[in-house]
């Protein structure tokens, strides 16, 4: 297994923020990404109330699946997941 860097919660969710607004433009209002340990690997869970934000969680989505090649989840002992 490749070793990859560890990010906290927020460094990943800047990512994709950033990510996002470069690729697809502003994050759009009442949508929250929620980053999780899962195994020995990370998830996302995005929440949104509007069904015109559904291609943005779409997108969300598939950046999560880069970014987990990329990206180990740092341990986080406050944590509600642990």
């Amino acid at each position: 297994m490749m070793w990859k860097p560890k990010k906290s919660a927020a460094e990943l969710e800047k990512i994709f923020r950033e990510t996002t607004f470069k690729s697809i433009g502003p994050w759009p209002a009442n949508v929250r990404l929620i980053i999780y340990p899962l195994n020995d690997s990370w998830r996302i869970t995005v929440g949104y109330s509007d069904a015109a934000h559904t291609p943005f969680r779409d997108k969300l989505m598939e950046l999560s699946v880069h970014l987990r090649e990329l990206y180990d989840l740092e341990d986080d002992p406050n944590s509600p997941w642990r």
